[in-house]
């Protein structure tokens, strides 16, 4: 999907650490086109982009905690993102921990846009909308399907805030469900956490159903570029919310596993325990995960993202930034002439360069690379 003049640009001009990670103090000004971080193992590389992608979907891509990412010794952490948007100028602002000085006050994560307190998280999930690369997106292709969940969730949430609000309602009512299971509560509880998690769960549910189809022609259409029209994989949703319609429907699902449920004190059927699956010939039995090569899984992964990408374009009409982790070395040179032409070449997979973060040891290694992007960019070298 190219770029076109009605997309809108989000360019990050800047980015300050207070207490992040290994970070005491920093601050970044960056530049638009290609950013490429480099410095040896350890040196923080990955430690900015995971405080990017913190300011666009509100969680580490690394499956990092928010009491993880507190520097040590410290009581809190924040992270400040300067962007415009189009013409507007923005400034976005997390902070998670306890109050300086005050180690009985409750840990909290708050959020600020434009120095507006109060700012809910629904109102700035996806307002710098970015896609992240990284090793460990070979988790939602060979990982259990609590990864691609997980991968279906935070694209989603990125669109639609409203996604994002059902998610945190139904995850607090499964919580509720859990401790109503463990203590035999009676049916007034149950029925009322029942309707509460089933009104959530449908409108997620139905987000679902209609991403899949769409998104699979992206993912088909990428896919075939990588692989030389070598791999076709299917996307197929499946789950005990099959004959799911209405909220309903998913009420009367969950009262058909309350026995089984209160047995095990878990909730065994909902959204929470669908699954996503990658499939040849439209077998379930036949998997990416269980069948297919590493370089299968390696092409996949890629168009998995180069998807992403495109798709959350087209929805948002915004071309969202680029966090590559340390993956380029990892590409052959199939898949990095791919990754070229998808970046910045003249094929018709080509996006035309937005902002784009890389990590990397050295850029000994990346000539290939900046010389298939035939200069399309601006290129600043930041080294830590």
């Amino acid at each position: 999907m190219s770029h076109t003049p009605q997309t809108q640009q989000v360019f990050v001009e800047g980015l300050t650490l207070l207490q992040f990670r290994s970070v005491a103090k920093a601050e970044y000004s960056f530049g638009r086109g290609l950013i490429f971080i480099t410095g040896n193992n350890g040196a923080g590389k990955t430690t900015i982009l995971e405080a990017l992608g913190l300011t666009s979907f509100l969680k580490s891509f690394r499956f990092a905690l928010d009491r993880e990412m507190v520097r040590f010794g410290s009581s809190f952490y924040r992270v400040e993102s300067r962007f415009t948007l189009g013409d507007e100028r923005h400034t976005l602002a997390l902070s998670f921990g306890r109050n300086p000085g005050d180690e009985k006050s409750p840990l909290v994560k708050k959020y600020s846009l434009d120095s507006q307190p109060g700012t809910k998280a629904a109102q700035v999930i996806g307002l710098i909308p970015s896609v992240v690369l990284s090793p460990d997106d070979m988790r939602i292709i060979a990982g259990d399907h609590s990864e691609r969940r997980r991968f279906l969730d935070l694209l989603l949430s990125m669109l639609y805030p409203a996604y994002f609000s059902a998610l945190q309602h139904y995850h607090r009512a499964l919580k509720l469900r859990s401790q109503a299971l463990r203590t035999k509560a009676d049916e007034a509880v149950l029925s009322a956490v029942d309707k509460e998690l089933s009104e959530s769960g449908i409108l997620i549910l139905e987000r679902r159903r209609q991403f899949i189809p769409e998104f699979l022609s992206p993912f088909a259409k990428n896919l075939a570029h990588i692989s030389s029209d070598k791999d076709v994989w299917g996307i197929d949703y499946a789950g005990n919310t099959q004959g799911v319609t209405t909220a309903d429907d998913y009420r009367l699902m969950l009262k058909e596993c309350r026995a089984t449920d209160l047995r095990l004190k878990q909730t065994s059927a909902g959204i929470h325990r669908d699954r996503l699956y990658f499939l040849q010939d439209n077998n379930r039995e036949r998997d990416i995960r269980s069948v297919g090569s590493q370089g299968q899984r390696r092409s996949a992964a890629l168009a998995l993202k180069m998807a992403q990408f495109s798709y959350m374009q087209a929805k948002l009409a915004k071309q969202p930034i680029l966090l590559i982790d340390d993956v380029l070395n990892e590409l052959d040179l199939s898949r990095r002439a791919s990754f070229i032409d998808f970046l910045g070449g003249n094929g018709e997979a080509s996006l035309g360069v937005g902002q784009v973060f890389f990590t990397t040891t050295d850029l000994v290694g990346m000539q290939d690379f900046l010389q298939g992007l035939n200069a399309a960019a601006p290129l600043q070298h930041i080294e830590l």
